[in-house]
C-alpha cells in the first residue's frame, strides 16, 4: 500500500520536473555573434539597404541613435568618415515541439484481511494509481527576429555584430528595443564566437 502511493507521487514529482525542463529550455534568450573591435565614438546611421518600410527604418534609426547617445556616442547627421549602418528582418520557421498530456488519475480500492490471534479483520485499503501519460508532437511557428549593425570606415568594415531572437509572433516592433540594447552591450567588442543571453 505504502510502496504504491510513494510510486505514484515519485511518477508524478518526475512528471512535473520534465515540464519545467521543457519550460526553463524555453526561456527567453537572444544569440548574439559580434566580429572586430573598435573605439569609434562618432559616426552616422543609416541603413544598410532601401527597405520595403521606411516608416519602420526611420523608427529603428532612431532607437538605435537615442540607445547609442544615452551611452556616450556621438551620431552625426552626416556621413563622413565613419558609418554605422543596419539591417533588420523577421524569418518565420517550423518545429516540432514535444507535448505531454496526463490523463486522470485512477483510485483503485480493495478489502484486504488481516490476521490477528486467529481471528480476520477486514480493512479497506485504497491505491491512487499514477495518471496515463500521452506524448505527442506539435506543429508551431516561430518567427526568429533579428537584427545586424555594421561599422565601417570609408566602406571597410571594422565591426559586425549580429542578434537574433525566437518570438512567436511575427511583428520585429515587440522585440526590436531589447535586440537593439542587448547587441550595442557588446558594440565595439569581439564575442570570439556566438553567445546566448537570457532575457529577464
Amino acid at each position: 500500500m505504502v510502496s504504491a502511493t510513494i510510486g505514484a507521487t515519485i511518477a508524478r514529482v518526475l512528471g512535473l520536473l520534465g515540464i519545467f525542463s521543457i519550460i526553463l529550455s524555453c526561456a527567453p534568450k537572444v544569440q548574439i555573434s559580434t566580429i572586430g573591435s573598435t573605439y569609434v565614438k562618432a559616426f552616422c546611421i543609416k541603413k544598410e539597404s532601401s527597405g520595403k518600410n521606411p516608416l519602420l527604418d526611420n523608427l529603428i534609426k532612431e532607437k538605435l541613435k537615442k540607445n547609442l547617445i544615452a551611452r556616450g556616442f556621438k551620431v552625426q547627421e552626416e556621413c563622413k568618415e565613419y558609418t554605422l549602418t543596419f539591417d533588420y528582418g523577421v524569418t518565420p520557421v517550423q518545429i516540432y515541439v514535444p507535448r505531454i498530456v496526463y490523463g486522470p488519475s485512477e483510485v483503485l480500492t480493495f478489502t484486504a484481511y488481516r490476521l490477528e490471534q486467529g481471528k480476520a479483520t477486514p480493512e479497506i485499503y485504497t491505491v491512487l494509481l499514477p495518471p496515463a501519460t500521452y506524448y505527442y508532437e506539435d506543429k508551431q511557428t516561430l518567427y526568429i527576429h533579428w537584427l545586424m549593425l555594421k561599422l565601417q570606415k570609408n566602406g571597410s568594415p571594422l565591426w559586425i555584430g549580429e542578434i537574433s531572437y525566437e518570438d512567436d509572433y511575427p511583428d520585429i516592433r515587440a522585440n526590436i528595443d531589447i535586440l537593439i540594447e542587448k547587441l550595442l552591450d557588446y558594440f565595439g567588442k569581439d564575442t570570439g564566437r556566438t553567445i546566448e543571453v537570457r532575457l529577464k
